[in-house]
């Protein structure tokens, strides 16, 4: 049977974006949203029946939180580019699950959002 998971959490952080011809080539911050779908099989689920653990998402952003983005991801931080890290991380701690990252940038004025994933 195919098990398919959602959840969301948000940080907070600043980023610059460089050689951009634009505002955003400044230093300026977001709260930004991620939210991961996860599929996976009932033969993927652990001895606790969990097939992927909602705090996996907490664990994978803690190092981003309130932090300068560019000190940490190693490519210019676009929206793009967070999202391709961000799914990178989680695929590689469970490989053997599918999964799709949404990073919104900003929750206000417009909805602005980039996926990646298996699905």
């Amino acid at each position: 049977m195919k098990l398919e998971l959602y959840t969301e959490d948000f940080f907070s952080s600043a980023h610059i974006i460089n050689n951009y011809p634009g505002k955003c080539s400044r230093l300026h911050g977001h709260t930004w949203k991620v939210s991961v779908w996860v599929r996976g099989d009932e033969k993927d689920l652990d001895s606790n029946g969990i097939l992927w653990d909602f705090s996996n998402l907490s664990d994978s952003i803690e190092e981003l939180d309130h932090k300068f983005i560019n000190d940490i991801v190693q490519v210019n931080p676009t929206a793009e580019n967070l999202t391709l890290y961000l799914y990178k991380k989680i695929k590689s701690a469970a490989p053997y699950l599918e999964f799709r990252v949404r990073v919104y940038e900003s929750l206000v004025k417009k909805e602005s959002w980039c996926e990646a994933g298996d699905f």
